[in-house]
C-alpha cells in the first residue's frame, strides 16, 4: 500500500473512532454517490501533492512531500437544526478527529488544516450541503 492510501485510511479511522460518522458512511475516493447513505457522511480523497527533492544523487534521493487531502463532511438540515449549525458542529468534529494525532498514527510527519469551504446544494426537497476540509499531510520518502 502507498503512503497516500495509508494517510486516507488513517483519516477514515480517526473519523469513525471519534464518532464523527459511522464506518458505513465513509466514502473513499471521488467516484461515490451519497444517495445510498445517510447523513452525516464523509468522503476522503487526495487532490494534489507537492514534492521537493532534498538530496541529489543518481538514486535514493530524499523527498519532502506535502499531500493535500480533502475531507468532505455532508449533512442535511433538520426541522429543528439549521444547516449552518450542523456545519459548525460537524466541522469542529472533523478537525478535532483528524488533528487529534497529527502524525496519523505515524503514517506522516505532520498534518494541518489549510482551509474549509461550505456549500449548500440547491435541492428543493432537502437543504443539504458539504463542508470541504483541506488538510496538508507532510511525509518523507526516498525514491
Amino acid at each position: 500500500m502507498s503512503t497516500r492510501t495509508d494517510i486516507r485510511n488513517a483519516i477514515a479511522t480517526a473519523l469513525t473512532t471519534q464518532g464523527v460518522v459511522v464506518t458505513a458512511n465513509i466514502l473513499k475516493g471521488r467516484n461515490n454517490t451519497i444517495a445510498s447513505i445517510s447523513f452525516p457522511s464523509c468522503a476522503i480523497y487526495a487532490i494534489h501533492e507537492d514534492i521537493d527533492v532534498r538530496t541529489l544523487a543518481p538514486s535514493n534521493r530524499d523527498q519532502y512531500r506535502v499531500l493535500q487531502v480533502v475531507v468532505e463532511y455532508f449533512t442535511a438540515q433538520t426541522s429543528t437544526t439549521l444547516i449552518d449549525d450542523l456545519f459548525d458542529t460537524g466541522s469542529a468534529a472533523v478537525e478535532a478527529a483528524v488533528l487529534s494525532d497529527v502524525t496519523l498514527g505515524g503514517v506522516c510527519r505532520d498534518t494541518h488544516l489549510t482551509s474549509v469551504d461550505y456549500v449548500i446544494e440547491p435541492d428543493e426537497n432537502l437543504r443539504w450541503g458539504v463542508a470541504r476540509h483541506n488538510f496538508n499531510c507532510i511525509y518523507l520518502t526516498t525514491d
